[in-house]
């Protein structure tokens, strides 16, 4: 969601910077002319999560709403719920990561794993880190209750485990087994994806389904802009791609 372009040890602030610099005016600017749109937001894994504290204002200042750990209506009954946690990953950033399974074990890393606090970037041993955080298998269940998973959206960065949504360039799945087993137990309505930007390319599609739930991962590109638009109550018949098109399902 926000740029890392200079030295790493000022992507913090390159970052916190940015949301008023950038962001703010550009959601204003949007919002001037389409002003019954609500904006929504979630820090992915490559955001320091201490830039929260940042987007926090411009929820006072009722300019977005953020969705990690977050319910909020969406109106005929349906509810929207955010989770950004993603499993382990190689790089450095590790605010936004957590074991995916309890009894899971994180192995060490070749790159140096750091976290953010208020203005500050800071190196941690990934091994204790880990091992001081819930697992996402254990912060999912922790999430807010709901009235109907049959009218509830969940906005998850990772993809689940084993689907057309978190193929990586190789082929491999990579997706969250966390994620996956809760979409299995609870069959929400919907759950949009994001983490694995090169899925959609890979594996032809943007869309699966696990049991009754549709699950969606537009995917990203430097090049043209990856987005999914579709009618809430009427996915199977409104769901298209910017640049894939649209979709048709088949029950």
């Amino acid at each position: 969601m926000l740029p890392i372009h200079g030295p790493f040890k000022y992507s913090l602030q390159e970052q916190q910077d940015f949301i008023f610099s950038c962001l703010e005016p550009k959601i204003q600017d949007f919002r001037s002319r389409v002003p019954q749109t609500t904006i929504y937001a979630m820090l992915g894994n490559d955001d320091w999560q201490a830039s929260n504290a940042h987007l926090e204002t411009l929820v006072k200042r009722d300019i977005l709403r953020l969705l990690h750990g977050e319910k909020h209506e969406l109106g005929s009954g349906y509810e929207l719920v955010g989770y950004a946690h993603v499993p382990p990953t190689p790089f450095t950033i590790k605010d936004g990561e957590r074991r995916d399974l309890l009894d899971d074990v994180v192995d060490g890393q070749r790159c140096t794993a750091c976290v953010s606090q208020g203005s500050k970037i800071m190196v941690v041993d990934p091994r204790r880190y880990f091992a001081g955080m819930d697992s996402m298998e254990e912060e999912l269940e922790q999430l807010p209750t709901v009235r109907d998973y049959r009218k509830t959206v969940y906005v998850m960065h990772s993809p689940p485990f084993r689907t057309n949504l978190d193929r990586l360039f190789d082929g491999r799945w990579i997706g969250s087994r966390a994620i996956r087993a809760f979409v299995e137990k609870y069959q929400p309505y919907l759950t949009l994806h994001g983490h694995i930007h090169e899925s959609s390319e890979i594996s032809g599609t943007y869309w699966d389904k696990i049991g009754k739930t549709t699950c969606i991962n537009p995917g990203q590109s430097t090049e043209e802009l990856y987005a999914v638009v579709f009618e809430l109550e009427d996915i199977a018949a409104t769901l298209a791609h910017t640049v894939f098109g649209p979709m048709v399902y088949s029950e």
